[in-house]
């Protein structure tokens, strides 16, 4: 079986090609940034002639990228609208309240001098779940397709979605979904249960605020490198490593693009909470400790030193 690996990096693109015979073939050229899948499937061209083979007897394709990461790091990201919960509107400039020096008016807070949603497009509609998942307001339809014409009008290229406690019913969310296809068709939708299905507001609210962020330019980049494969007959499908350090697919990578995020960062953070960890602290497995209910919604795979 001949596999072949791609980094995508900002500078350079590096490819290797390992065969079963124990045959490894490397590449490295420079990447091309307006669309990344012009230098990888020109490199998959060179590697091929390197091996002697050609492009279709590559069986399996897997491929890691900086595409998301640099679009967080360089703050180049798409234009978005966030809808969610009346009363929420500011949870993600309040965030969780910790701050370098807690007591000084003159500091810069990442998430808000570098805001995720800028506040005029973080709109409100009245529902609310609560935490078991029962319905305390009903959805008012009428006020989403308002907040989601308004969003159309100042010309947003995704809309997050982030009501309280969809992790434990999703329904509203997902009914804002089809309301959104129905009055903004084509713009990139991110829901927070779809995401991050897992209780702590903040922390969700800001994961489905990224992925939407990084969305439509990830989405596009994957599915044009997936097609140029396909079209090449290049593996079965692009396989893509995500945070965690497993794999997706292509298709699964567009949706929820935040999990093709590069994972050398993730990598070096779970080692060094490894080296670093003491003794563990048994006192969550108590009975009266309250645990959050395991997201029963999610079929990506999110990040975990596991």
């Amino acid at each position: 079986m001949k596999r072949i690996g791609v980094d995508v990096g900002g500078t350079f693109t590096d490819l290797v090609l390992w065969d079963d015979d124990g045959t490894v073939t490397v590449h490295k050229t420079p990447s091309t940034n307006h669309d990344p899948s012009i230098g990888t499937m020109d490199g998959i061209e060179v590697l091929a002639q390197r091996a002697g083979i050609d492009v279709a007897d590559i069986e399996m394709f897997f491929h890691g990228t900086t595409v998301a990461t640099n679009i967080v790091l360089e703050h180049n990201g798409s234009d978005v609208g966030m809808i969610t919960t009346d009363g929420f509107r500011d949870l993600l400039h309040i965030a969780r309240k910790k701050r370098p020096l807690n007591y000084s008016n003159y500091q810069d807070l990442p998430w808000q001098k570098w805001q995720l949603v800028p506040r005029r497009n973080r709109r409100t509609v009245p529902e609310r779940i609560d935490a078991a998942g029962n319905v305390l307001t009903p959805l008012d339809e009428d006020a989403v397709r308002r907040e989601v014409a308004l969003l159309r009008e100042r010309g947003v290229e995704a809309i997050a979605v982030a009501y309280l406690h969809a992790y434990r019913n999703p329904t509203h969310e997902q009914r804002v979904r089809e309301i959104i296809a129905e009055e903004y068709p084509g713009v990139f939708v991110s829901l927070s249960s779809d995401v991050a299905s897992q209780y702590r507001e903040y922390e969700r609210f800001s994961t489905t605020a990224l992925n939407a962020i990084v969305g439509p330019k990830t989405s596009r980049y994957i599915e044009n490198l997936a097609g140029k494969a396909k079209a090449a007959q290049v593996g079965e499908d692009v396989h893509l490593m995500t945070s965690a350090g497993g794999l997706v697919t292509s298709r699964s990578a567009s949706e929820v693009p935040r999990v093709a995020a590069d994972q050398r960062r993730r990598r070096l953070a779970c080692s060094a909470a490894a080296s670093s960890a003491g003794p563990r602290d048994t006192r969550a497995s108590s009975p009266s400790t309250w645990a959050a209910p395991r997201p029963t919604s999610v079929s990506h795979p999110t990040a975990s030193c596991a």
